[in-house]
């Protein structure tokens, strides 16, 4: 997607999900193990079979600056003309004055995630578990907001084709 939008364009640029070099899938309060971790009760309570979730896989990689800027030199195909990178909340209402709900929160999280996750899960579990699903995701997304900080790495990187530079 990136070569076909520079075709058009002599620059470049966009954002993508990163990491500080320290993620861990098994983290408690990482967004995709929560996701897990409702799964896993559906299974627990046979709503859920064990194969179906036994056989799901989503590989997830956050890169780091530095790896993405290795990458973009090694095609040698692009200047790298900005790359930085920036912590955001998961909910940009978490630091706001006023008296924060997280149940709100935790609702508006889980839609995001429902956004970009639904079509992967709908297709492997079935449309009938989806409801349920992330009504437990939401439940296990205010549990970790009560009690740590969500912020997701985020990389801003902005292209410029070699040959128009």
């Amino acid at each position: 997607m990136i070569s076909i939008s520079l075709l058009c364009f002599s620059c470049s640029p966009f954002m993508l999900l990163g990491s500080m070099g320290s993620m861990r899938s098994d983290d408690p309060c990482f967004h995709w193990e929560l996701l897990g971790r409702a799964l896993n009760d559906m299974v627990l309570e046979r709503l859920v079979p064990e194969a179906k979730l036994d056989s799901f896989n989503l590989p997830y990689y956050g890169p780091t600056a530095e790896e993405v800027r290795r990458l973009i030199e090694a095609q040698e195909c692009f200047i790298l003309k900005r790359l930085e990178v920036f912590n955001m909340e998961w909910d940009p209402d978490m630091n706001r004055e006023e008296v924060f709900d997280e149940q709100e929160s935790g609702k508006f999280v889980s839609d995001m995630m429902r956004s970009v996750g639904e079509p992967l899960l709908k297709h492997h579990f079935g449309e009938e578990i989806m409801d349920d699903l992330f009504s437990r995701f939401t439940e296990k997304v205010i549990d970790c907001i009560m009690t740590e900080k969500w912020q997701s790495t985020n990389l801003i990187i902005s292209l410029t084709r070699k040959d128009s530079a």
